[in-house]
């Protein structure tokens, strides 16, 4: 009776086979349908608020750059930006991040602010996502606070100060005195600049905090001015350093002979201070946009899509999403594990970093140049801001990975 049909019913080895034949069909569909489920990546920064122009949506048009120029695919699935503001807020950041990672974003780009980054940092363990920060510079990140989950992309507090403090001292000029933001980045960014200072022969005379909130810095001028420093040192945020740089012009502390050393400004952050009060600061960065054919070829391209050229953070983005994608494609999956690993395996090459790599604490490895703002004299445009003055190889420009504070880390 095989094959045969009763009442218009199969029998039950032809059913058997049916079901068989239509569990196969089913499966085959889910797993197409698997494989052209969309990968999701967020970029979550601060989109509205005082830092807005660190990263922000400029960063986004670079992370949307990148997805295009690769290709708007990874392993036949398209890719899916989802954009979110954390406004600055810890709670708000890490409530949307557990939001995006529950509903299957593998990876988060950018953040920004240090409180949001540690809540984000920690989050990512947790929910096996992938993060990914940008314009948070805060080394704790690949110390104490390192995770397998977490990579520091663009740059760190460490880094940014680096290129400063070794030319001033070059230039002997060895008193410090710090006007310093009261938050985790400030207390950061003072403790690793005044062991760079220490070691480089220098001393630290003191220092003056100031809260978060604030927007006359004369006093503080005044008692940094009373120090005696030949360097008075800024370790605050951008907003914050802008704003003392202008007050400091109107005080006449340059003039007098005292050195500012702004040691978190971006391009963006001269522009807005104009050369004749910016003038002779020095900027350590990994990008400028007029360094090669390859960093003028992106940022003409960026400056037509987005209206200004891109900082260094901005243009880091479109490398740091290029990466994870390639990742993505070399591991053949979006499984954070063996993403995160294929990162740390590959070397970086894009138009802004050549041979990079990415250590086993999280921290991107790269080169560092040290620019000096020119002199109005000196600019032949609206952009052309910035002077090369040396370069810091990547073993250099970074601290050295510490087993102590990092349990990745080997000895």
């Amino acid at each position: 009776m095989d094959g045969t049909i009763i009442a218009g019913r199969p029998t039950r080895r032809r059913a058997g086979g049916l079901m068989a034949a239509t569990v196969a069909a089913t499966l085959a569909w889910a797993g197409g349908a698997a494989a052209q489920a969309p990968l999701k990546i967020g970029v979550l920064s601060d989109m509205s608020g005082f830092v807005v122009d660190l990263s922000g949506p400029g960063s986004l048009t670079s992370a949307r750059m990148a997805v295009e120029d690769y290709g708007g695919k990874v392993l036949g699935r398209p890719i899916e930006i989802v954009q979110g503001d954390h406004q600055n807020k810890p709670d708000i950041g890490v409530t949307m991040a557990r939001r995006w990672y529950d509903e299957g974003v593998k990876a988060i780009f950018d953040i920004g602010i240090t409180t949001v980054a540690l809540g984000v940092q920690s989050l990512a363990k947790e929910k096996d996502g992938l993060v990914v920060f940008v314009s948070s510079s805060s080394s704790d990140l690949t110390n104490a606070a390192c995770s397998p989950n977490g990579i520091s992309w663009a740059y760190d507090n460490y880094s940014q100060s680096q290129g400063v403090v070794r030319q001033l001292l070059k230039e002997d000029q060895k008193s410090w005195y710090f006007m310093t933001v009261d938050y985790a980045y400030g207390r950061n960014v003072q403790r690793d600049t005044t062991k760079m200072v220490e070691t480089g022969g220098g001393k630290v005379l003191g220092s003056i905090v100031h809260a978060f909130d604030t927007k006359d810095f004369s006093s503080n001028l005044l008692q940094a001015q009373a120090s005696g420093a030949q360097v008075i040192a800024l370790a605050t945020t951008t907003v914050h350093a802008a704003n003392i740089l202008k007050q400091a012009e109107e005080f006449g502390i340059r003039s007098r002979g005292q050195r500012l050393a702004a040691l978190s400004l971006t391009l963006h952050d001269v522009k807005a201070l104009g050369l004749p009060a910016a003038q002779g600061l020095l900027i350590t960065a990994p990008f400028y946009w007029d360094q090669t054919d390859a960093t003028r070829a992106f940022s003409k391209r960026y400056l037509e899509r987005f209206g200004r050229m891109p900082n260094f953070i901005q243009a880091s983005m479109y490398g740091a999403v290029t990466h994870y994608l390639k990742a993505v494609a070399q591991a053949g999956t979006d499984d954070t594990a063996k993403v995160a690993a294929a990162m740390k395996a590959m070397p970086i090459d894009d138009f802004m970093t050549k041979n990079g790599r990415i250590r086993a604490d999280g921290r991107t490895l790269r080169d560092m140049t040290v620019f000096r703002v020119k002199t109005p004299a000196e600019s032949k445009g609206e952009w052309d801001l910035y002077a090369p003055v040396a370069t810091i190889p990547a073993d250099e420009a970074f601290a050295p990975a510490d087993p102590k504070a990092c349990p990745l880390v080997k000895e």
